[in-house]
C-alpha cells in the first residue's frame, strides 16, 4: 500500500527543518501524538541529522487480523535527513515489533510560495498470504492518520 500526505506550512524550510529535527520539538510532537515509553536520540549536525525514535503505541486492528496484529506494539523508526539545495529530505524506515510489515519512505521539506511543503511518501508491504493486504492496508491507514495529526501539531508550533 502506498501512503502519500502533503501539506503546506506557513514557515520557511529552515524553520520547518528545525521543528522536524530538534530534540525538544520532537519530544513535544510525539508526546502529543500519543503512545508511551518515548525515546528519541538525535545525532549529527544540520543538514545531516539522524533521528532514532522508539515508543509503545496502541492500535485497534480489525477482527480479521487481531491474531497477527497486537493491540499494543513497540514502534521504532529512523529518519536520516540530508539536504540538496533548498530541499531537505529524510529517508525513513519503520519497524513495528511483532507485526509482519515493511514500512519505508521519505519526508521532504520543499520551498513554496508563502512557506514550504511537507510531504510524506511511504510504501507498506506484508508478505503473508491472504491476510497480507489487510495487514498492510491497516498499517497504512494508521500511518496516514498519524501523519495528518503530526502535520496539525507542526502547524500549531509555527
Amino acid at each position: 500500500m502506498k501512503v502519500h500526505v502533503k501539506h503546506t506550512l506557513k514557515a520557511d524550510v529552515a524553520t520547518a527543518f528545525r521543528l522536524c529535527t530538534d530534540q525538544k520539538h520532537q519530544e513535544e510532537i510525539y508526546s502529543q501524538l500519543g503512545g508511551s515509553n518515548l525515546k528519541i536520540k538525535r545525532e549529527g549536525r544540520a543538514p545531516n541529522v539522524t533521528l532514532r525514535i522508539s515508543r509503545t503505541e496502541p492500535s485497534n486492528p480489525p477482527a480479521a487480523i487481531r491474531r497477527i496484529v497486537p493491540s499494543t506494539s513497540e514502534v521504532h523508526h529512523t529518519e536520516k535527513w540530508s539536504a540538496d539545495g533548498d530541499v531537505h529530505e529524510a529517508d525513513i524506515v519503520v519497524e513495528i515489533k511483532g507485526v509482519p510489515v515493511r514500512i519505508s519512505g521519505t519526508k521532504s521539506l520543499t520551498p513554496e510560495k508563502g512557506g514550504c511543503a511537507v510531504e510524506w511518501n511511504f510504501e507498506v508491504t506484508c508478505g503473508i498470504p491472504l491476510l497480507g493486504g489487510a495487514i498492510a492496508s491497516f498499517a497504512g491507514s494508521e500511518i496516514e492518520a498519524k501523519l495528518e495529526r503530526e502535520f496539525k501539531i507542526l502547524k500549531s508550533m509555527i
